[in-house]
């Protein structure tokens, strides 16, 4: 029997998948959260909220706001990782790779990079929450007790008289 436990082969397919699913996961959640936002102070339903790294502002209600739905993304974000990457030594690269192609979207969509201190800000922000987020919450999975066959679970209520082994080394103690 060959030892196949966390073996790490480099498949490109099943990494551009994941790249995908995490792409596709924090464009329609950001997209979600803005929309209430948007329906929350009135503001005009537009993708630029999403792409646009201008509006991000400070003098602006909307500018924090998006600050506000970019945090919570990161969030989100975090638990996209959690199941869909599922290892915490993943989240930095995956997280990296998401907000870097974020940038170039972004770039792409406005075609300059980003000048503003305030998005930047943000962008780091994001960044650390998800990834930080990301590997506390694949830890805590990668940490709950591995279920033999047989074993009993965590909690369970078992009748001592019942409970054979506990019979045996309560016999040994009495002897």
């Amino acid at each position: 029997m060959s030892n196949t436990y966390r073996t790490s082969k480099f498949n490109p397919i099943q990494i551009c998948s994941q790249i995908a699913i995490l792409q596709a996961g924090y464009y329609t959640s950001h997209s979600l959260i803005i929309l209430t936002l948007e329906l929350l102070i009135g503001s005009q339903t537009t993708l630029k909220h999403v792409l646009n790294h201008d509006e991000l502002q400070t003098d602006t209600v909307l500018g924090w706001g998006l600050f506000l739905t970019t945090l919570i993304n990161a969030g989100v974000g975090a638990i996209l990782l959690r199941f869909v990457i599922k290892r915490a030594r993943l989240c930095l690269d995956f997280a990296a790779t998401l907000h870097f192609l974020h940038l170039i979207f972004s770039f792409l969509y406005t075609g300059h990079l980003p000048r503003s201190f305030f998005y930047w800000f943000a962008f780091l922000c994001s960044l650390t929450i998800m990834a930080l987020g990301g590997e506390y919450l694949c830890m805590q999975k990668e940490m709950e007790p591995i279920e033999m066959a047989g074993s009993k679970k965590r909690g369970s209520t078992v009748d001592p008289s019942q409970d054979v082994e506990l019979q045996r080394l309560t016999a040994e103690e009495m002897a």
